[in-house]
């Protein structure tokens, strides 16, 4: 899906382009001013490269901590080995797991004991605490932090950002922007156009965000083409395409890479929707995965004779536990650890010049590894069932059985059971001979006043019952993934962020000091002590 205006539009919005460049140039000036020190330290070619790691991979898992590492893991050896055979395999590890150097960090915010990803990801980016919502700056807003990536820039080594989400988004930016707010998308867009980092990849600009008169009379398509003038301008290459991204090399030069298909809100799809074999699986054909970009930026920046610092983050397994579905969030780590895996590969090649760090930034959605209704039992592998994740299924599946059923039925109709048969492989209707696949009563009970409220007008779904059982998202499609999930054994608590402790693991160069138990601000300091770099003020 290229987001292309004709050529007569592009060239006409580079006199905007230009006038953006300008009205930004003390972002940037900002920016370089701050960081005149560094000059001495390996900007530049001929100057001194830190003593630290050659490559540092730094990879935060947004809203993953133990449950969503060790559900994936309980996931994919049930899908191998009842669990209840004597002596069997119970959970098959992930790379990550298999890290020689464990540790765990408590995320709590400067102003609140639950946080959020702008402040936690300020606290591993540049090691230093801030209030809710702020973006590598102090609580007051009013004085810029040093993230790692600038410290790392600032030491001649090139820099790498990578997300599922959008390259704006708040665990991104804390690496190279400094806003009051995480919502100050436009302003966000600017850092990034005006750094010396040396490549973006992964989910694209939250464009329909921006509100300034340069963007405000612009289709989204245009303000994407004004994006990339201005990107091309400031010394970047621009790829939205498969076939663009491909062609990157390390004779590119510094790079953009934007997902070819991208989400609502311009994030890589998730995994499960990708891996669909009809259905919403074609409309995503061309997309990148994370270990991919992964694997172009060791490919862009490995050959600088300073090294390079990467952040890789795995921003959809947060949005995935928001929306209590974790067959998405299974999905997304696994995602996650295979960029991991591109990283353990490459360190094998270089083990004494390479420190990887994975860690997250919070826990997201309060995800047991057990339920009430199964007592002791699990049954993991009834989640193999679900062919979709939420999103999709609400905006593709759900939308197209509305738009072919006017007027909507009263009740769930035997092509609505047929759709949850398919997607979600429970039975309601006694479709299939299989009584496993069965409902009961009471789950029948609870799909059908789901269904009710997804048809009824949006204003009779709101008070403190729907907010508790279906949060802010389509009660249809979180019953169903409720109902799913507990079946096999899994449940949910929240849907937002909880205070659980988050593991840290590590392997490599000066690995050995993430052992223990210890604050978020530490891990940032941790990298930083290895790397030989200043952070925070």
């Amino acid at each position: 899906m290229s987001r292309r205006v004709s050529v007569w539009k592009i060239c006409i919005m580079a006199l905007a382009a230009a006038s953006l460049c300008m009205g930004t140039a003390s972002a940037g000036s900002k920016w370089k001013n701050q960081w005149s020190w560094g000059n001495h330290w390996g900007n530049h070619g001929g100057h001194q490269c830190s003593s630290g790691p050659k490559y540092v991979f730094y990879f935060i898992g947004d809203g993953m901590a133990s449950p969503q590492i060790h559900a994936t893991e309980a996931y994919l050896a049930a899908l191998t080995e009842d669990d209840t055979v004597a002596g069997g395999v119970k959970a098959n590890k992930l790379i990550m797991s298999e890290f020689p150097v464990q540790g765990m960090q408590m995320s709590f915010a400067n102003n609140r004991f639950i946080t959020g990803s702008a402040a936690a990801g300020t606290a591993l980016a540049c090691g230093k605490k801030t209030n809710i919502g702020v973006i590598s700056m102090d609580p007051d807003a009013t004085e810029n932090y040093t993230s790692l990536a600038e410290a790392a820039k600032a030491r001649g080594m090139k820099v790498g950002i990578v997300s599922s989400v959008s390259i704006d988004h708040a665990t991104p930016a804390v690496f190279y922007a400094h806003e009051a707010s995480r919502n100050n998308y436009e302003q966000i867009g600017e850092w990034l156009l005006n750094s010396d980092f040396d490549y973006f990849g992964g989910g694209g600009f939250r464009v329909n965000k921006y509100s300034s008169d340069t963007y405000d009379d612009l289709s989204n398509d245009e303000r994407y083409a004004l994006v990339e003038t201005t990107a091309v301008k400031n010394g970047f290459t621009f790829a939205n395409t498969r076939e663009e991204f491909d062609a990157l090399n390390r004779r590119t030069g510094r790079a953009i890479a934007v997902n070819p298909d991208l989400d609502s809100s311009n994030a890589i799809p998730y995994a499960l929707n990708r891996m669909a074999a009809d259905g919403p699986g074609e409309d995503y054909e061309d997309s990148i995965s994370l270990a991919e970009f992964t694997e172009k930026g060791i490919e862009l920046m490995q050959k600088n004779r300073c090294g390079f610092f990467m952040m890789v983050e795995g921003g959809k397994i947060d949005w995935a536990c928001h929306a209590n579905d974790a067959r998405a969030a299974i999905e997304d780590t696994i995602a996650f650890d295979d960029a991991i895996g591109v990283a353990v590969a490459f360190a094998k090649k270089h083990p004494s010049d390479t420190l990887i760090v994975v860690t997250g930034d919070h826990e997201c959605g309060g995800m047991t590894l057990g339920f009430a209704g199964t007592v002791y039992e699990t049954y993991y592998e009834k989640m193999a069932a679900q062919t979709i994740a939420y999103d999709d299924f609400g905006l593709k599946t759900l939308a197209n059985y509305v738009a072919a059923h006017q007027p909507l039925p009263e009740d769930i109709d035997g092509d609505m059971w047929q759709i949850i048969l398919a997607t979600y492989g429970m039975d309601g209707a006694g479709l299939t001979p299989d009584s496993e696949d069965d409902l009961t009563e009471y789950e029948i009970s609870l799909l059908e006043d789901a269904f009710d409220k997804t048809m009824s007008d949006e204003n009779e779904n709101t008070g403190e019952e729907n907010d508790l059982l279906y949060g802010t998202y389509d009660p249809l499609s979180v019953t169903l993934t409720h109902l799913l999930n507990r079946k096999s054994g899994l449940a949910w608590t929240s849907y937002s962020h909880t205070a659980v402790p988050v593991p840290v693991l590590a392997m490599g160069a000066g690995s050995e000091i993430f052992d223990g138990y210890y604050d978020n601000t530490d891990v940032a300091k941790k990298i930083a002590k290895i790397m030989k770099v200043r952070i925070g003020d």
